[in-house]
């Protein structure tokens, strides 16, 4: 019986948790525009047992599938970092769009994503 609590109680204390991170799971695309360049980016960001991870897609650059090194999602803050290519996404969840800067080579990128919807849903 106490077994069963205690596998009740942890349960219990992870969906919270879990949820949370929902609010970020999804696919996710903005556009970076700086002088002479427009990038369309998107983020796959995945939810599983209560951990994220993410990938990156750049389809301009015919980019895809880039893994995420770090993924943090708390108080509606997102933090993305991709060591390989010494880059950072955060952004803040406001109306079911991440408002934030693409960071990288010492440059800062308004970088503002928004949800992508399964076709033939509104």
């Amino acid at each position: 019986m106490k077994v069963l609590m205690s596998m009740l109680f942890g349960f219990l204390m992870v969906l919270p948790q879990s949820n949370e991170l929902n609010k970020a799971a999804g696919n996710w695309e903005g556009t970076i525009t700086a002088p002479g360049v427009s990038l369309k980016i998107v983020f796959h960001i995945v939810n599983s047992e209560g951990k994220l991870s993410a990938t990156m897609d750049s389809p301009d650059q015919d980019t895809y599938g880039l893994k995420m090194d770090e993924v943090v999602f708390a108080n509606n803050k997102i933090k993305m970092t991709i060591q390989q290519y010494g880059g950072q996404y955060e952004g803040e969840l406001k109306d079911d769009k991440f408002v934030g800067k693409w960071s990288q080579g010492g440059q800062s990128i308004d970088l503002n994503l928004t949800r992508i919807k399964k076709k033939g849903s509104s």
